[in-house]
């Protein structure tokens, strides 16, 4: 066996071009070394190599180069990248293509996270990160799953890592439909993780965009995603370039200014503000030339049903807009819908709130102005106890408070609709100042109280107990933040029990602005801060400023001079407190949070010999007890807040973990549910088919019957009328005597109707005839009748009269054979 090449020999160069892999594998290794040993990013190691050659790393065929080449291209960047670098990679090299191609869709885990990370560290240096998306979107459409799911996992590292202040989502949301449509499950399972992470910075605007391109069962799915982020606060967890250096920039500053190392940490006060707003991610929509031609007309027409049409295509139009442009006139459009308000129709009320609200979602702090149009209106309509109805109305009184606060107009009409004679108004009013309270940052003024207590207090009284429940959720959540001192000059006429109820529901509700918050102005003027000894040199200034021994001095004891000190130095600041006590050794670096002794700061620095003679005086800064112990208070508050929080959190993970359980319960009983009722309808219409079949065998056996009768029955009726005719017939054969009966029955055979006594026409060869009569009795009677001629006549009238007897009999037993039923077999 030949002993292995030492490519190492070779010269850089000639690896990376070589074609046996490991020769290129260790020019990888060596180049990604030199990068990380490099003394700066102007080092000539970046330039020793062409930045195209790195397309040529990433695409490597050998997975194993292939991976110590992205390793090699992720040191460049971090060690030698700047803006103009990556972006001559990304739009003259094109560099965003093989990373994509060869590097997201690699099935070795190192290279696809490599891949990723390489991508992340060009958006933290180039100056427009949308570039890098851009490049990225054409892959979503390429016809290998695994690549597009790479692409989309790489978006969500994105989104994840910088958020959408840093890149804008735009460029991405048209693409969301179609990624899940994708017939691939991995794509619409990354695709899903990509709308969540853009779900925590846009809020319900996603939806809003999201959702009108999506199947029902895909958007339960996604609403059930949302809804477990829905709390969760969006945080941009990696900075870009441009934010390091000014982080640098800025602990660069206040090392120069500050007084202490440990003033205020400048990397927390140049972090990206989280503070933001949603919309600010979404292009705003024109919605004015979209509504119906002829809305005013069909918005007043005296038909309840032409109204409520008209406001369901506007509700359509304005739910897909969640930015509205602010440079149109919306005054008209709100106009209407505060005429809307007062319609007898409550879908017209419903209709009309819920399009106000879209506009206000849509108009953000441009709502303001159209505002006071139609605010008395929706508190006059709150009357209303439909729940549907309620809850639009309470929605758009929400959206707008979370606009404009609670300060205004909005506290003056809540207030006002207290005040009105219909019980709903007032128990709505009071739920809605309640909602007001929850969320409201800021306290409100003195002047706010007396206005809101004023009405409040009445209905604590009142003879309604919903009423008297929501007056007291309202008092109980204004004195969580203003605290129980601010009302009790208010609540000195009400009865203990209802001030019970009013404290119980101050210490359970949760509100966004505490009491430590109103305070927090007057306790500012007090409590210093947390490095309250700025700067030193001040401090030694004021020393030596006040330094000199006071000339009326009579003894030079300590404790005459501490009384001199007392009595000419009272109130002159920190300094004069300080020289007052000279037997202090020490100041109170737990409560100030500095703990170097101050001992070097002499009286008079110009005369030693008067700073050997004297006492060193100490400077100590003076803490309130009681704002110390409200500080512990607020801190152990803070503390069990913090506590209560993690363990709602859990709660939620737990409860949302039985949620799905049981949903999941709820899916497997329903398939089998419908398995069940499927096998048994099933089963009844294989008995149905039976039961039919069965039905129509007994009708064939029913007719069958019948018809068997109605043979017997014409069988039995033949038979009788041949035995009777053949008795009546052969009896004159045998009779010699009477000669006037063959004649008779000659005349009734002649004159019968049926078939079997026509005349036959008799052969020679036959004996008898059909009547039984021989040619002998045949010619005996002729030869008998001649001689007869008496009382022919009568004879005759005889035979007629018999024939129409029998006649009648026959049609007689021919319609008792037709009406004859057939015996019933059931």
């Amino acid at each position: 066996m030949a002993e292995e090449v030492d490519f190492t020999t070779l010269p850089l160069e000639e690896r990376l071009d070589h074609k046996v892999w490991k020769a290129r594998l260790s020019a990888y290794e060596e180049l990604s070394k030199q990068y990380e040993s490099s003394r700066n990013d102007r080092d000539p190691v970046f330039t020793s190599q062409p930045p195209d050659v790195f397309k040529k790393f990433l695409t490597d065929s050998n997975v194993v180069a292939q991976e110590a080449g992205y390793k090699a291209f992720i040191n460049y960047l971090k060690f030698g990248g700047n803006a103009s670098v990556v972006g001559r990679l990304v739009k003259s090299i094109g560099i965003i293509q093989p990373i994509c191609e060869k590097g997201l869709s690699s099935s070795r885990k190192g290279t696809k996270d490599n891949a990723i990370e390489s991508i992340l560290i060009m958006i933290e240096y180039i100056d427009s990160p949308d570039l890098i998306v851009e490049e990225i979107l054409p892959h979503l459409g390429n016809r290998l799953p695994k690549l597009v799911a790479g692409c989309v996992t790489a978006l969500v590292a994105i989104y994840e890592n910088f958020g959408c202040k840093i890149v804008s989502p735009k460029v991405v949301i048209p693409s969301l439909g179609k990624l899940f449509g994708h017939a691939d499950r991995n794509v619409r399972s990354e695709t899903t993780k990509l709308a969540v992470e853009l779900y925590k910075w846009m809020g319900e605007s996603l939806p809003s965009i999201l959702f009108p391109d999506l199947k029902p069962v895909q958007q339960k799915d996604l609403t059930s995603a949302f809804e477990a982020v829905k709390d969760e606060k969006p945080q941009q967890k990696r900075l870009t370039k441009l934010q390091k250096d000014e982080i640098a920039r800025q602990e660069e500053v206040s090392s120069a200014t500050s007084v202490s190392q440990d003033d205020v940490e400048m990397s927390d006060a140049a972090l990206p503000d989280s503070n933001f707003d949603p919309l600010e991610f979404v292009d705003p929509v024109e919605v004015l030339n979209k509504l119906p031609g002829d809305f005013e007309a069909r918005v007043t027409s005296a038909k309840w049903k032409d109204r409520v049409e008209v406001l369901e295509e506007v509700q359509s139009v304005l739910e897909k807009a969640p930015k509205l442009v602010d440079s149109d006139d919306y005054a008209a459009l709100v106009r209407i819908f505060a005429k809307n308000m007062g319609d007898a129709n409550i879908q017209v009320v419903q209709l009309a709130a819920t399009c106000a609200n879209y506009i206000a979602k849509g108009l953000g702090q441009h709502w303001q102005r159209y505002q006071p149009m139609i605010l008395q209106k929706v508190i006059e309509r709150t009357k209303e106890k439909k729940p549907s109805v309620a809850q639009a109305l309470d929605a758009f009184l929400d959206t707008m408070f979370s606009i404009s606060g609670l300060t205004g107009s909005i506290l003056e009409e809540a207030v006002a609709g207290m005040k009105l004679k219909v019980p709903q108004n007032k128990i709505a009013c009071a739920n809605y100042l309640q909602r007001c309270f929850a969320n409201a940052l800021k306290p409100p003024k003195s002047s706010e109280i007396d206005l809101i207590m004023s009405t409040g207090v009445k209905l604590l009284s009142d003879s309604q107990q919903p009423i008297r429940e929501a007056a007291t959720e309202m008092i109980g959540t204004l004195m969580k933040i203003t605290g129980e001192r601010e009302l009790n000059k208010f609540l000195e006429n009400t009865d203990d029990n209802r001030k019970a109820k009013i404290f119980k529901f101050c210490e359970s509700v949760t509100v966004k602005c505490s009491s430590a918050q109103a305070r927090s102005a007057p306790v500012s003027r007090d409590v210093p801060t947390k490095r309250p000894l700025s700067s030193r040199t001040t401090l030694q200034g004021r020393g030596t400023g006040s330094s000199t021994i006071p000339s009326k001095r009579e003894a030079s004891s300590p404790a005459k001079r501490v009384d001199d000190g007392k009595a000419t130095n009272l109130g002159k600041g920190l300094t004069s407190r300080s020289l007052a006590k000279p037997t202090s050794t020490s100041l109170r670096p737990s409560k100030v949070g500095n703990s170097q002794s101050l001992t070097n700061n002499h009286i008079n620095l110009s005369h030693p010999s008067a700073v050997q003679s004297t006492p060193t005086p100490q400077i100590e800064y003076i803490v309130d007890p009681k704002m110390e112990e409200e500080l512990e208070q607020l801190r152990q508050e803070v503390k069990r807040y913090q506590e209560q929080q993690q363990q709602d959190k859990s709660m939620i993970q737990q409860l949302n973990k039985e949620n799905v359980t049981l949903k999941e319960e709820i899916s497997s009983l329903n398939s089998r549910l419908e398995n069940e009722m499927r096998s048994s309808s099933i089963t009844i219409s294989h008995r149905d088919t039976q039961v039919n079949n069965l039905k129509i065998e007994l009708d064939k056996m029913n007719h069958k019957i019948r018809d068997l009768e109605a043979e017997r029955e014409i069988n039995k009726l033949q038979q009788s009328n041949q035995t009777y005719l053949a008795g009546d017939t052969v009896q004159p054969a045998h009779e010699s005597t009477n000669y006037r009966e063959p004649d008779i029955r000659k005349g009734v055979n002649r004159l019968s109707i049926t078939e079997q006594d026509r005349p036959v026409n008799p052969t020679p060869g036959d004996s008898n005839t059909t009547l039984g009569y021989n040619r002998n009795s045949f010619h005996s009677i002729s030869n008998n009748r001649e001689k007869l001629d008496v009382d022919a006549g009568d004879d005759w009238k005889r035979a007629a009269e018999v024939t129409q007897q029998l006649k009648k009999r026959i049609e007689r037993m021919k319609a008792r054979a037709r009406t004859s039923t057939p015996v019933n077999v059931e």
